[in-house]
């Protein structure tokens, strides 16, 4: 009985923390939280590149107003990255871009990289902390298109 619980408990850990656990910021990565670009979004959007790699299904439910949809997401077939490469002629270098990832995660980092390797400045890219599902919602509504 006792190992059937500890399998049991283990197995909904794994659960929790593989789909619904925070993703751990990589120091070797640039962050922003949801109150920054939000306030950059409003000041001058004009300011941003949002790329949103989520996946169609999750775009069209909701995402940032503005942002360029790729459906890139996870970031690892050539297809995949070249919707990243038709983005690059929108990009300058006086312009945030700002990735933003269902979780802010393993495809947001494959984003960041690939964005790094075409030339894309590191002061220039950031991350969304904690993507677009955990967007503040209940504080930050006027920036979201759904």
């Amino acid at each position: 009985m006792k190992i059937t619980h500890l399998v049991f408990v283990s197995l909904i850990a794994f659960v929790l923390v593989s789909c619904g656990g925070k993703v751990k910021e990589n120091p070797k990565y640039n962050y922003i939280s949801a109150e920054e670009t939000a306030e950059l979004m409003r000041k001058d959007a004009s300011k941003l590149v949002l790329v949103d790699i989520q996946e169609k299904p999750d775009f069209e439910e909701e995402h940032l107003k503005g942002a360029l949809a790729t459906y890139a997401y996870p970031v690892k077939t050539e297809d995949e990255k070249a919707r990243l490469t038709a983005l690059l002629p929108n990009i300058s270098p006086e312009q945030k871009v700002i990735i933003i990832c269902p979780r802010g995660g393993g495809g947001a980092d494959r984003a960041y990289d690939f964005y790094l390797e075409k030339g894309v400045k590191k002061e220039q890219l950031f991350t969304l902390k904690g993507g677009q599902y955990e967007w503040p919602r209940d504080k930050i509504k006027d920036v979201l298109a759904k």
